[in-house]
């Protein structure tokens, strides 16, 4: 039943693209229509290609980007699209389910193609005393100075794919890359000389923020939502007492009944920490990466030095 399922989306795909191809003397949109996988592939994509592009990604608002998975219509409407941008296939891996269902059907794109994957990122998480698994962390557009990188991939395949813009491209990219230094700076200053040198979060996605600026992230649960032991739930618990931790960071899109326990047990302060990932519908209809991520400093800068 899942073959034919497979064999008949393909067909469809088929139908659909040899409709879509048109006759001599009908326009063709000027627009580049685009898919991407995360919030900020999309949020650079805008960017950089202003209204040479229409961009979605696939994501809908508020979706737990953990168990999302797109159905037959959406991977159909893909196959419609231009260009598929994801960060890597080692760090997204719905890319490669949607990449198999849609074949040659549209270009699709690695934004993370350029970075090696030596600066990936893995957290190992305890399940028991005994077994460990190490989890890849996909949240590498948090570190801006990365996601200069994938900006810049961006632009480049939009040139190729559209060179007539290729000086509108060329500028958009620099102004935003001017504003993606600006927040690497404003980081490293909120980061530089702090009160406590420990982050403590619902979901451990801050592991590229950590690492680019020196702090340590305790995640309370681990980057695929996996529950803490017993034993490591209660060394939380007694670090954040003995520490007299204010903060705890709880992400717009991850529930965890985890991080509410160690809330209630330490009376500790919860804040809003934004991993991206997704908008949600409390977000402003015109976010951009920058404007999510200056709130992000904001975080970080109250959960370090207050």
């Amino acid at each position: 039943m899942k073959i034919y399922t497979m064999t008949a989306l393909s067909i469809l795909i088929l139908l659909l693209s040899a409709c879509g191809t048109g006759t001599a003397g009908e326009e063709k949109s000027e627009k580049l229509t685009v898919y991407t996988t995360v919030f900020p592939l999309k949020s650079f994509t805008e960017s950089i290609g202003g209204d040479t592009v229409q961009v979605e990604s696939i994501y809908p608002t508020g979706a737990d980007v953990h168990t999302y998975e797109p159905t037959q219509k959406d991977i159909l409407s893909y196959a419609e699209g231009d260009l598929f941008i994801y960060t890597s296939k080692a760090l997204d891996p719905v890319s490669k389910k949607i990449e198999g269902s849609i074949g040659d059907h549209t270009e699709f794109f690695s934004a993370a193609d350029s970075i090696p994957e030596s600066a990936y990122l893995h957290t190992e998480h305890d399940h028991d005393e005994h077994a460990h698994e190490e989890a890849g962390d996909p949240h590498i557009w948090l570190d801006p100075k990365l996601s200069i990188e994938m900006a810049k991939s961006i632009q480049d395949q939009l040139i190729e794919m559209n060179p007539d813009q290729k000086e509108l491209y060329q500028d958009n990219y620099k102004a935003l890359e001017d504003d993606l230094e600006s927040i690497h700076d404003a980081f490293t200053e909120v980061t530089e000389q702090t009160e406590r040198d420990t982050v403590y979060i619902s979901h451990a996605s801050l592991g590229y923020l950590a690492n680019r600026y020196h702090f340590n992230q305790v995640g309370i649960s681990g980057l695929n939502n996996e529950e803490l032991s017993q034993q490591e739930l209660t060394q939380i618990v007694e670090e954040i007492k003995a520490h007299d931790v204010p903060y705890i960071l709880y992400e717009q899109n991850i529930t965890s009944k985890v991080a509410d326990t160690v809330k209630n047990e330490t009376g500790i302060e919860p804040l809003e920490f934004h991993n991206l990932s997704v908008l949600y519908d409390s977000d402003e209809k015109d976010a951009t990466y920058q404007s999510v991520m200056q709130q992000n400093i904001e975080v970080i800068d109250k959960a370090l030095n207050d």
